[in-house]
């Protein structure tokens, strides 16, 4: 089965644009670039049967999270209990349409969407049949990835209950398992999916498929960041995925430097005013993100301030300031400091959406604290600034093309070892 192998052909790094052999590549093993290490094929083992079973199982666990109560909260001798959904609902009721929106998009259609679209493909492979619109299919798995933020939102479901710990009675609802399982499955199922693979089966390459090419013809391609195949410089689209091609270029700088200075322009108000505020008995008491870290730090919860504080104060702050490196970088490149600017890139990717913890925190909060006259948590004017400066950072850092970074660098200095990682 086509499943089992990724056959010979030539790729290009989407991290730092080198042009490379693939060798085959079995189940259970992995092929790193040579140059900046950066994971080009992994193959799980039985891929498409543990997609197909994986995804199937988080659909189940998300009904049942759905299904039942999710939380609950007793204070004032007055109980209630939320479903998942009310957390998006209560939003969407409220002033607060926009993060409503947002949220419901973070947390059910894409990865509900997720989940669909990997069925479909899964099961396309399986039965070794055409899926129309193939294409915009695994196009659309690459564009979602990057939103999935279920994981995060558990984390900031887990900081919600340490702030109200103090002021009510908290209780896990029979939906609160299956929603953890959902969540980590999700991540399973994430892990499984490689796009270089998926198109090579889905495209039916040739196994003998490679480029041959002199170093000036060399200069003359360039790679599908989307798919990883080889084309000229000169072609507008990929021959394989369809995919907008677009060859290293520092003009590129100025789309992420105008998403890094809107999104510094929304961090000032974000982080000015009240981010909620909580009306007890009639009084309204406004707090911003570092007020919450301080009453936090005063209730004892030394853990969980630090977490937001790294998260929604020092994190978004960084990744502005390492994008902005990295485009200088990038504009001035220096010889052997490219693997160091990559593993920074590849940071700020990884840590962006973690900052999107105390957006969840106000939306849970507001979900579960709706007493009446007695006790409500209502977002503030900050909650959607700040959601847009992780938005407009995340945005900033897919426009960044890190390949910029390795202009200076010398096919030379290419591993031999190195690009043969296996597990």
């Amino acid at each position: 089965m086509a499943q089992a192998l990724f056959h010979k052909s030539t790729t290009a790094c989407d991290a730092c644009g080198l042009i490379t052999p693939i060798p085959q590549v079995a189940e259970g093993h992995y092929f790193n670039c040579p140059r900046c290490h950066h994971e080009l094929v992994k193959m799980p083992v039985n891929a498409v049967g543990n997609l197909i079973s994986t995804g199937l199982a988080a659909f189940i666990l998300l009904a049942m999270s759905l299904a039942f109560p999710f939380l609950g909260f007793s204070s004032f001798g007055i109980g209630q209990s939320i479903t998942f959904l009310d957390t998006i609902v209560t939003l969407l009721e409220s002033q607060s349409t926009a993060l409503g929106i947002l949220l419901s998009l973070f947390l059910l259609v894409l990865p509900v969407s997720y989940l669909i679209i990997i069925q479909l493909v899964a099961w396309s492979i399986k039965r070794n049949t055409h899926l129309a619109h193939i294409g915009f299919l695994l196009h659309s798995l690459r564009t979602i990835q990057p939103w999935l933020m279920i994981d995060v939102f558990i984390i900031g479901v887990l900081v919600a209950l340490v702030k109200l710990y103090s002021l009510a009675d908290i209780s896990f609802g029979l939906s609160f398992w299956p929603f953890c399982g959902f969540v980590l499955l999700l991540i399973r199922t994430v892990s499984l999916v490689n796009q270089r693979w998926l198109w090579q089966v889905v495209t039916n390459h040739s196994a003998t498929q490679k480029i041959e090419y002199s170093l000036a013809e060399k200069e003359l391609l360039t790679g599908c960041d989307a798919c990883g195949a080889v084309v000229a410089r000169s072609a507008s689209e990929c021959q394989q995925c369809g995919h907008f091609v677009k060859a290293p270029n520092t003009a590129s700088l100025k789309t992420t430097l105008a998403l890094l200075f809107a999104a510094a322009i929304m961090y000032i108000p974000a982080n000015i005013f009240p981010i909620m505020t909580t009306s007890l008995l009639g009084q309204a008491e406004p707090s911003t993100i570092l007020g919450g870290v301080f009453i936090l730090w005063g209730m004892g919860s030394y853990p969980v301030a630090i977490i937001i504080l790294v998260a929604s104060v020092f994190v978004p702050l960084a990744k502005m300031l390492a994008i902005a490196w990295l485009c200088w970088q990038s504009r001035f490149p220096k010889k052997k400091s490219a693997h160091k600017n990559l593993h920074l890139y590849h940071l700020t990717e990884l840590l962006g959406r973690w900052s999107m913890i105390d957006i969840f925190v106000v939306a849970i909060l507001t979900g579960m604290v709706q007493l009446g006259s007695i006790m409500t948590i209502m977002p503030a004017s900050a909650a959607l600034s700040f959601a847009t400066v992780v938005i407009l950072t995340m945005f900033a850092a897919m426009s960044f093309d890190s390949r910029l970074l390795w202009v200076n660098e010398s096919d030379s200095n290419i591993s031999k070892d190195k690009g043969n990682n296996f597990d």
